[in-house]
């Protein structure tokens, strides 16, 4: 075992051991490994927080070759609440996260999306989150909100929550954008400055909202970031009813003497059946991008869209697990693709609570023609979440 990796295992052990990572307000559906902070309620000045995902991934046939490996992430941070500094409605966020990567899908499956979204680029410890988030106003049927700093695009963007613990990263961040330039998402976020204007005080569950963004447009490093080109942003959300929400999304990526690349995105859930602990949702994605910068051979998406199901509760007795069912559909552009240039896949997917704190999570992944001109790959993933 590495450095890297014992390093990666040790940071949330070390601040459980010393606040309990309880302290921060829980949730009601099983964690994911995205760099989502959790909120404070009322009562709660600060909170500590962290959590350590490990995926045992297993390229079984097809692909470049078969073979496996194991890809691990760690994140520890500290949310802190500015009424007790007299901030009204300040919130700060400052979070560390260590990577253990073993290049899993370059050596042995050769997707466009990897089907670990855990895998990082190389093994290291980065800043996660540091940003200053504002409730400027709060009214009933009115909110007005900010966050400036470093933190995940997909945080604040995109995002689909039933498809959340799907682990293929085509279901997180749009690949249609992380495919095409290096976007502030795992496993390098970016700074920028959003913009929240909701129909409730708590703008980001407000029956309607529109958000609009500044990033920096590659994270090629953390610093100098308006020094990478400029990303701009724009998303409005419509939630009529609980568990549901529309999106639509568009962007540009401009600037670094290159040719600006924009597209746009849309993703749709909703709640199709409950009984009691037991819900059934689905989703649905698709998005665009029109790039043109020359390929130099490389290959990236041009279109995708997916869909999927998310069961809640699926065994009686057992209200924490949840079985996700997803697909999803890339168009792809240039090398020298066949396969009319698509790859496609399917995931099967169940999160089992071990534990107050612990959760598995067997995956199976069937990946026709990664990146277009390799053989249908089959991919067997053990995820352990601890938090």
């Amino acid at each position: 075992m590495t450095f890297g990796r014992s390093f990666a295992l040790f940071i949330p052990a070390l601040l459980c051991m010393n606040t309990p990572c309880a302290a921060a307000e829980e949730t009601d559906t099983a964690p994911t490994a995205a760099s989502r902070p959790p909120a404070l309620d009322d009562s709660q000045n600060f909170a500590l927080y962290g959590h350590i995902d490990t995926d045992f991934v297993s390229n079984l046939q097809g692909g470049i070759r078969t073979g496996h490996g194991v890809d691990s992430v760690a994140v520890g941070g500290i949310t802190v609440s500015g009424n007790a500094l007299g901030l009204q409605g300040s919130t700060f966020n400052l979070s560390a996260m260590a990577i253990y990567a073993d290049d899993v899908n370059g050596r042995y499956v050769g997707a466009i999306t990897n089907p670990s979204n855990i895998e990082g680029n190389v093994t290291r410890v980065v800043l996660d989150t540091a940003y200053w988030q504002q409730a400027w106003l709060k009214h009933a049927d009115l909110g007005f909100t900010t966050r400036l700093g470093m933190f995940d695009l997909n945080s604040e963007f995109i995002s689909t929550e039933s498809a959340a613990q799907l682990i293929n990263s085509s279901f997180g961040m749009d690949p249609c954008m992380t495919e095409n330039f290096t976007v502030s998402t795992f496993p390098k976020n970016g700074s920028g400055l959003v913009a929240t204007l909701g129909t409730s005080a708590d703008t980001d569950n407000a029956p309607l909202a529109l958000k609009v963004a500044l990033f920096q447009g590659d994270v090629d490093t953390q610093t100098h970031p308006f020094s990478q080109g400029l990303l701009s942003m724009a998303e409005a959300r419509w939630s009529p009813v609980e568990y549901s929400a529309l999106k639509l999304g568009v962007w540009e990526k401009h600037g670094n003497d290159l040719p600006s690349v924009h597209g746009a995105y849309l993703s749709a859930e909703g709640r199709l059946w409950q009984h009691e602990n037991s819900a059934l949702d689905g989703f649905v994605r698709a998005s665009y991008a029109d790039n043109k910068q020359e390929t130099d051979g490389d290959i990236r998406p041009k279109n995708y869209w997916a869909a999927g199901l998310s069961w809640d509760a699926p065994l009686t007795g057992r209200p924490n697990d949840i079985f996700t069912l997803g697909f999803g559909d890339l168009q792809l552009e240039g090398g020298g693709t066949a396969n009319s240039g698509r790859e496609r896949f399917v995931e099967i997917s169940y999160v089992a609570q071990i534990s107050e704190h612990v959760y598995i999570q067997p995956d199976l992944q069937y990946i026709q023609s990664p990146s277009g001109e390799y053989p249908n790959a089959w991919v067997g993933i053990v995820r352990l979440h601890i938090e």
